[in-house]
Parts: structure tokens; sequence; C-alpha cells
């Protein structure tokens, strides 16, 4: 058997040209998301789209209006992934409809997004392997990183970053050769990697680790490998620094505050979190990139530019996995709170990306029928499990979801309230987004460090009363079971500082100044109400 690259297209393992039928998997996916975000009512489109989503799109709405980098109109921030907030903001300079339009045509731009994505991992596995394997890799990737990533976070664009950066570094034999016109514009790859997913800052690391490496292996041209490295670290410098700058002088750190609540570096916490979050997908990554890491450093020869062609893809498959060991050693170290399974969507990329290689070795074609067999039994189990999870994930009840609650709540404020009232909520991306209000954002991910002040200074009432806070937004209530019914008089609610660990004063609010109550829903495994509450002066202090 020929290994992958040997043939005459350095490819595949046939002369034959490259299969079409991943790409038209892809399509018909790609089609049957379009059709679902178009077709679907919005309760249902809510379904697979997290809260947070609407801190970007209510973010980039704002921006593109000329109101700045604000969620709630009131106060400035910096608590989002850049690359995703910025195309958001294209698209909302370009287009202007209801907020239910425009969530339907982000998950348009998603699956475009995506789309090209799938055409970059084709391209890249189409060189190196056979059409079966291809086929497995496209099919995986349809089922648990396209259609997965259609959620209105950065996730679609990060997917695209991935894809383009393993397609360049691999295909190209960037990492393996030194090609002093290419590095830079690899290294700015990196940096738009980063901008996509600020803690994917891990990639870039290793590979600047790599060519550092290879300077000092270096028996001759020194200078060469080093103007390399150079390159590379240049071309991320000028992507990723004027945001880094930006933020330094108008928010006083580099770090965003969302990204400052989550994580405690360098303090270290295993707080758990990036081991409850992770998921089935994500810790099927994680696995086979602990497993190729360990491939690559045990039994892989380092290239030496004159080896063949899955050299490079190996080469950058192994640094991949090596920024993905990091990454999840960084979460378990240091991230202290509000970690989600989108975080991991790299982690399936790489699961996907990694299996050309067994699949190309166990299933050579015309071997014989009885793996013939076997091949296209793979191939169905794939299909049949993605699409019942799919199904799954798309049919969860939405009447029984604190994400549609929020979005009726959010109509209700929209008809029944002011444009100029203010509201404050923890978790108000759906509720800001759909209510068309100023809602202030008491979790702080997309508020900023006076507001983390105001809960160490026990100052909360006087904040709310400050930013003209008249009615006060509670979605979860665990463990009050009389709130959740009704029959109770009062509630008294702390907010907790993240960045200084700390909790704010109490406000006091009465069951007769409720304004809202949904129907009864489920959070998570508990049962709870949404509950818009008017404010009495905000509120009663305790």
């Amino acid at each position: 058997m020929n290994l992958p690259g040997s043939g005459p297209r350095g490819g595949t393992m046939t002369d034959k040209p490259s299969s079409k039928a991943p790409l038209l998997l892809i399509a018909a996916v790609a089609l049957f998301m379009v059709i679902f975000s178009l077709s679907a009512g919005m309760h249902r489109v809510l379904v697979p789209i997290p809260d947070d989503a609407a801190y970007y799109f209510k973010i980039a709405e704002n921006a593109a209006g000329g109101r700045g980098l604000t969620f709630d109109g009131i106060n400035r921030t910096n608590g989002f992934q850049p690359l995703w907030l910025y195309l958001l903001t294209a698209v909302y300079a370009v287009s202007h409809g209801t907020p239910e339009m425009m969530c339907r045509i982000i998950l348009i731009v998603q699956i475009v997004l995506l789309a090209a994505a799938a055409a970059f991992l084709h391209s890249l596995v189409a060189r190196f392997f056979s059409r079966r394997a291809a086929f497995v890799c496209l099919a995986l990737f349809g089922f648990f990183v396209f259609i997965p990533s259609v959620n209105g976070m950065e996730s679609a664009i990060l997917v695209l970053s991935l894809s383009a950066t393993l397609f360049f570094g691999a295909s190209a034999g960037i990492l393996v050769r030194n090609d002093a016109k290419r590095e830079p514009a690899f290294g700015m790859l990196l940096g738009l990697l980063v901008l996509a997913r600020l803690d994917m800052i891990f990639a870039p690391l290793v590979v600047f680790v790599y060519a550092l490496v290879r300077v000092v292996a270096a028996h001759g041209g020194r200078r060469l490998h080093i103007a390399r490295a150079a390159g590379l670290v240049g071309g991320w410098a000028v992507v990723v620094a004027p945001y880094l700058i930006y933020n330094r002088v108008s928010f006083g750190a580099v770090m965003p505050i969302s990204g400052a609540l989550k994580s405690s570096f360098p303090a270290v916490t295993l707080s758990g979190h990036a081991f409850s979050t992770l998921g089935v997908r994500a810790s099927i990554g994680l696995l086979m990139a602990l497993g190729y890491l360990v491939w690559s450093l045990v039994r892989h020869r380092a290239p030496n530019g004159r080896g063949r062609a899955p050299d490079h893809f190996r080469t950058a498959m192994s640094l991949m996995a090596g920024a993905i060991v990091l990454h999840f050693l960084h979460s378990v170290l240091f991230m202290k709170w509000a970690v989600f399974r989108w975080h991991y969507v790299p982690y399936a990329f790489f699961g996907v990306a990694s299996v050309c290689e067994p699949v190309e070795r166990a299933f050579p074609k015309g071997d014989s029928r009885g793996r013939d067999l076997l091949y296209w039994s793979l191939v169905a189990a794939i299909v049949v499990l993605g699409s019942l999870v799919t199904f799954k994930n798309l049919s969860w009840p939405p009447g029984r979801d604190w994400r549609s609650a929020a979005y009726d709540a959010g109509l209700w404020a929209r008809e029944n309230t002011a444009k100029t009232d203010v509201f404050a909520m923890k978790d108000a991306g759906n509720f800001g987004y759909f209510s068309e209000r100023r809602v202030i954002n008491l979790d702080g991910l997309v508020n900023n460090r006076e507001y983390q002040a105001a809960l160490r200074e026990r100052s909360l009432k006087e904040y709310l009363v400050i930013k003209g806070v008249r009615f006060f937004v509670q979605h979860a209530f665990w463990d009050r079971p009389d709130v959740v019914s009704g029959s109770y008089d009062s509630y008294t609610v702390g907010l907790w500082s993240h960045l200084y660990e700390c909790a704010s004063d109490s406000l006091v609010l009465r069951r007769e100044d409720e304004a809202y109550r949904s129907r009864p829903y489920l959070d998570g495994p508990h049962e709870a109400v949404f509950v818009i509450w008017k404010m009495r002066g905000a509120g009663s202090q305790e």
C-alpha cells in the first residue's frame, strides 16, 4: 500500500481526482441548516443558541449604529471575542431589520463561514488522503462541528480560522520549509485565529516554540531559521497588537473584562469546570489530541524538509494537538467560572481531522469486500448517529427553556415599557437584545470594571440608581420554590464580583412590585420562572 502523498498528485493514494461526495454532503448539511434557520419558529431557532450570543448581536448593533462598544447603551465594554464582533458589526452596518430577522441573517452568515471552512478542510485532506478518508472526515465535520457551530457565537469564525490555518500550515509546508514570503502571512493567520477566540493563544505559542527549536537545532543556515521565526512572530503581532494596545489604553488592561472575570491566572483554582463542561465530542477530541501528541513525540521523526508530503500534515496536527493539550491544562488550572461547551470546538475539529490517517490505513480501497462492507457500515453509522444527535439537539421543547422565556419577556418589555426604561439582569443576552431596551448586565461579562468596583465597595444600590435602573430582572430561583410559586413576600438578592471574589450589598424585592411573571419552565434540572420587578429607588437595602 502506498503512503499518502506518494502518488503522482503528491497527496492521494490514487491517480483519480478527488471525489466531490464530501462536499455534496456538506452542501446537504448547509441546506438543512439554512432551511431550519429561515423557516423554524423563533422559539425553535433559539434552542441551539446560547444566551451569550445575543451579547454579540446587541454590541454589534450598537457599534454599527454609532453608539460605541456597549451592550446596554450606557457602559462601554470589551467583553467579547473581537473577530466575530467585527464581522457582526459589518453585518449590522449593511442590514437593518427586527431582532428576529437579524438573528436569522447571522445564522446564515455562520453557515457560509462553515461552508468555507469545510472547503478548506476538504482541500487539505483530499491532497494527502484517499476519497474514503476524506468522506469520513467531512461527514464527521458536518454533523459534529458544522451543525453545532451554527449557534450565534464565535464558533463558526473560529472553525474557519482553524481550517484556514491548518490548510496553509500543512498544505504549503510552511511549518517544514523556510519561506520568507509566506511565513509572515502564516503569522497573520495565527493572529486572526487568536482574535477569533483569545484562548487560542496556545496555537501560536506552540508554533513559535517549534520555530525556536528549529533555530537552536539548525546545523547550518541559522540566520534563515531566525528570519523565519521573526516573520511568524511579526505577522502575528501586526494582527494582534492593535487589539491588545486598544484594551490597555481604553480599559486599563490587555485582557477583556470577560476574560478577567473567568480566569484566576496566575493563581491556580482547580474548579472542575473544564471536566464538567467538556461533553462527549470534546472529550473524544481531547483524547485523540493526547494520543496524537504522544505518537508524534515517540514515533514520528522530525521532518527535515525533504520528507514526504504527509510530514507537513503530521507536523501541523502535532502542533495543534499540543495547543489543545495546553488549552485544556489552562482550563483545568485557571478557569474558575463560566466555562461552556462551545469553548471546546477546536477539540472536536481536531478529532475530525485526525481520523484521516487511521481510516486510510484501515480501509484501503479494493482490499477486500469485507473491508468495503465495514467501511460503508462506518459511514452509515456516522450519518445515523449524527442525524440522531442533531434531531435531539434541535428538538428540545422550546416552551420549557429559559432562553425562550427570556425572549417572551423581551417581547413583553418591548410592547409594555418605554424605550427610555433601563433594566438590570444577570444572563441578560436574549432579554436585552429582543426587548430593544437598555439592560445592564449584572454578571459583568459585558459590563466593565466600574461595575466590579461597585460590587466590591458594596454600593450596588447606589450604582443602580446612578444608572437609572427602573426594573430588576431574574430568571433562576433554584433555592426559592416560594418565589417560583408566587407565594413569597420578599426576595433578597446579592451579586458576586468574580473579579474581586466578594459579595455585594443586598437588595430586597417584593412580590407586590412584580411587573411581569412567566409560566414555569426548566432552568437545567430546576423549575423556575422569569420575573421582572419595578424598583423602589433601586430597591430596599439590607
